[in-house]
């Protein structure tokens, strides 16, 4: 019994060893095109999407006024705490301060730079959170109005086209974007009247 599983294990080496490698296919394979029928496929580019579409450019522009108004408190706060700074440090030179009086001032000149730290903190969180919040809210938008706007024309798949996106290259009678971006400005513009604005 030990000698026919002794037996057995060399007829697999000696099989296994004995197989010739077949040599690597040099020629490119054949590449067989797939019909897909009735199937219509649309996309827009995504770029043309953040310049075009009304809403995305008005939520854009509200976050960079609330991005510059936050730097310019910011800043303003900055260029305060280095006057008092300046301020302080040209009379201490002076001799004109007590020990007291610096010591006064250290604790003030502390205390501005934390606020100008927690403001920054408190302030440019809730900006970024309001910015993905924002984002987010586009985001569905377009995804609705991506499943109307397919939908009312008929077509199957609606692909997005970006710089380093998924799609080596697109068809560019499949394109869309001017219609979709038409789409998307005039449903928004029905929701404003809607609104009284």
């Amino acid at each position: 019994m030990k000698n026919l599983f002794i037996i057995g294990v060399l007829i697999i080496a000696a099989a296994c060893s004995s197989k010739e490698t077949t040599p690597k296919q040099t020629t490119p394979a054949k590449v067989e095109k797939k019909s897909v029928g009735t199937l219509k496929i649309g996309y827009y580019d995504q770029d043309s999407l953040s310049a075009q579409f009304k809403y995305f450019k008005d939520q854009q522009t509200a976050l960079e006024k609330k991005q510059k108004a936050f730097q310019g408190k910011v800043d303003q706060m900055t260029r305060d705490y280095q006057e008092f700074l300046k301020r302080n440090d040209e009379r201490n030179r002076q001799g004109l301060l007590s020990q007291i009086q610096l010591q006064r001032i250290q604790e003030e000149a502390m205390m501005k730079e934390q606020s100008i730290v927690e403001f920054q903190q408190k302030n440019g969180g809730q900006l970024e959170k309001e910015a993905y919040e924002k984002m987010d809210d586009l985001n569905k938008k377009v995804e609705s109005y991506s499943k109307m706007f397919s939908e009312a024309n008929n077509l199957d798949i609606l692909l997005i086209k970006a710089k380093g996106g998924q799609l080596a290259y697109i068809n560019g009678s499949m394109d869309v974007t001017k219609e979709f971006i038409e789409y998307l400005n005039a449903r928004e513009e029905e929701i404003k009247q809607d609104m009284g604005k």
